[in-house]
């Protein structure tokens, strides 16, 4: 199975000023989706690594514009982990 625990993983985050006071909101994805969520629905994506948060934060511009790095510890059972690619088991994404 391709199912992994994150058991106090370090996560990371980059927001803009006006999110950094509420960085468990989600809702800044919310306003416009996301990869994962509709318009409406509140998500907070995160990176494992401190580059890739930087990374996605400066998608929108070679400019890195304000932010403000957050470090997130999160335990999480049943994530679907791809990082060994898509081939295993079969998995059911509404499990």
């Amino acid at each position: 199975m391709i199912y992994t625990d994150l058991v106090e993983q370090v996560a990371y985050r980059m927001h803009v000023p006006r999110w950094a006071s509420l960085p468990l909101s989600g809702e800044g994805a919310a306003k416009h989706g996301g990869r994962a969520n509709r318009p409406g629905v509140a998500a907070l994506y995160l990176a494992l690594e401190a580059e890739t948060a930087l990374a996605e934060y400066r998608q929108l511009s070679p400019l890195l514009p304000p932010g403000t790095l957050v470090t997130y510890l999160v335990t999480v059972s049943r994530v679907v982990d791809f990082r060994s690619g898509y081939e295993g088991e079969p998995w059911d994404p509404l499990w």
